[in-house]
């Protein structure tokens, strides 16, 4: 079998089979070429156990590989047969684990992993030393429309550290005090595998609408200080345009969406209320810059039986930098029977309203022709009464 140097590829097996008059088949596959693994460590860290996985990737052959785990540079554990799986690109891949204890976990350790395929070496070092980050998150809404307060988060994660961190932030170079933070319980996310606890920070509102920055502090293993700021942006200042989407179809979820744009939008807080319920948060987006505006969308899902029962109205209530009052925010609403009604300033659909003016128009010519016609009829038949009577 001939192929061309185009079509060849070194990842895909060929088998050559042939048979006798016997009926007994005879198959031959064609070796691939060697390949070098690829390694990575990563920890591994569950509610229970804390591990290090050496990961071995596009290797071939699959045999003669071995594993050797060293800490700070000794021999500490070897693993001679690895279990391996053929991949989609027709190589193979493995993984080894080395557990950790608790103990050991925080120490300034070096763990390598030393694998031989081939009778050639080849090795991935990493140290995994509990690293704590800090970020500091926008205010809670809830507490913002319904109190008037600035509740900040600062969020710590990490390892099983993050339970013995303390925060301390100060706005501009005044600190907020101690009983202004309180302290949630320590909560374990699978999605990252760390640890984290969450500080609400409660700032004067009014220094925070002024702009003032807040700095929020923890002191990592190594005595290092891990800083982060936030601070309230203002934009231009003027009202933003708001307007809410309904959905055309009603289907097992509705959703509504409320647009706030503005040319330099700042940062604004939206939330939502249905009727006289409390006030719901919805998934609110990152501002989404456009080349003459900014924006910022939040929407509100429902099911469809929750939808179907609504009588009354669904708001959209946005505070944003120029407001006198924050008790008054700004409101536009629209129920489910009635297409939105935006407050004077609000934005309108341009398009329905090109469409009714269209309608209006086409309306008024066709009553202006009827017109048109009948006088013209009741003219010509005067005229033509009037040539009889004189004849």
């Amino acid at each position: 079998m001939r192929i061309s140097k185009s079509d060849w590829n070194h990842t895909k097996p060929y088998k050559c089979e042939a048979s006798n008059p016997n009926g007994k088949k005879v198959s031959l596959v064609a070796p691939r070429s060697p390949r070098d693994p690829t390694l990575s460590l990563v920890p591994v860290i569950t509610l229970k156990s804390k591990s290090v996985m050496c990961i071995i990737e596009d290797f071939y052959p699959k045999n003669n590989l071995s594993v050797q785990w060293k800490i700070n540079n000794t021999n500490s554990m070897s693993q001679l047969k690895l279990e391996s799986k053929l991949n989609n690109q027709g190589y193979y891949n493995g993984y080894s684990f080395y557990e950790v204890s608790s103990d050991n976990w925080d120490v300034d350790t070096q763990y390598t992993c030393e694998v031989t395929h081939q009778g050639k070496q080849f090795n991935s070092k990493a140290n995994f030393k509990a690293k704590l980050s800090l970020t500091v998150e926008s205010p809670i809404q809830k507490e913002l429309f319904v109190y008037d307060k600035i509740v900040l988060q600062a969020v710590v994660s990490g390892d099983v550290k993050v339970q013995d961190t303390s925060v301390s932030c100060k706005v501009k170079d005044e600190s907020v005090p101690t009983e202004n933070i309180t302290t949630g319980n320590v909560e374990f996310s699978t999605d990252t595998s760390q640890f984290k606890r969450i500080h609400n920070v409660t700032v004067d509102t009014k220094k925070w609408f002024d702009g003032e920055m807040v700095t929020c502090t923890i002191r990592d293993p190594n005595n290092k200080d891990i800083k982060r700021e936030i601070s309230f942006q203002k934009g231009d200042g003027n009202k933003p345009t708001v307007t809410i989407y309904k959905p055309d179809n009603v289907t097992d979820h509705i959703s509504h969406v409320c647009e706030v744009t503005s040319p330099k939008l700042g940062d604004v807080y939206v939330i939502w209320k249905v009727g006289d319920e409390p006030y719901i948060e919805g998934g609110t987006s990152a501002p989404i810059h456009q080349k003459d505006s900014t924006s910022v969308f939040s929407i509100l899902t429902m099911t469809k039986e929750e939808y179907e029962k609504l009588s009354t109205t669904i708001t959209c209530a946005v505070i944003h930098a120029n407001m006198d009052n924050r008790r008054a925010p700004l409101q536009v609403s629209t129920s489910q029977n009635e297409p939105p009604e935006p407050e004077t300033g609000f934005a309108l659909d341009c398009n329905k309203d090109v469409l009714e003016e269209d309608e209006f128009r086409s309306l008024w010519s066709t009553a202006t022709s009827f017109i048109f016609l009948f006088l013209f009829s009741l003219t010509y038949s005067a005229v033509l009464s009037f040539f009889k009577v004189k004849q």
